[in-house]
């Protein structure tokens, strides 16, 4: 496997590929309803940054980030395609996030992810985030959770 990480335009044909897979995912995972109601949270265009993982040229992960509010960036859109999970994949696209969030200046990150994406929450527990109450929209949301790392 050579992995490389590459930034992207948010129009990029390989982000929006992947992008639509997890859309899928969602759609599958928890209704096409309850997914819609989540649409306004995922628009690329408020995307600050976003990177894709690609293997031997082929597109198998990607992760954006955009600004909460002044001072906070939020990861959005983490995927991995299934057969590439557990092979460090995820880690390096929510280091490449980091990484740039750091170089500009950004002090910490937050994320969003559903309450029963346990494996989702683990990856992230041991990247250093923890989970802290809802923000924002989230607030009494049942159905996910907020999470939050110094960077």
């Amino acid at each position: 496997m050579t992995l490389k990480i590459k930034q992207v335009k948010t129009t990029n044909p390989d982000l929006l590929s992947l992008i639509q897979e997890l859309n899928n995912f969602f759609d599958e995972e928890w209704g096409k309803e309850v997914a819609q109601r989540y649409q306004n949270h995922h628009n690329l265009a408020e995307m600050s940054y976003a990177v894709v993982a690609y293997d031997d040229g082929k597109a198998v992960g990607c992760g954006c980030w955009k600004l909460l509010d002044k001072q906070t960036p939020e990861i959005k859109r983490m995927y991995v395609k299934q057969t590439y999970r557990g092979n460090g994949t995820a880690e390096k696209i929510i280091q490449a996030l980091e990484r740039d969030m750091l170089e500009k200046g950004y002090q910490q990150a937050v994320l969003e992810t559903g309450k029963e994406m346990v494996g989702a929450i683990r990856f992230y527990e041991r990247h250093g985030y923890r989970i802290v109450s809802n923000y924002g929209e989230f607030v009494e949301d049942d159905l996910c959770i907020c999470m939050k790392k110094t960077l």
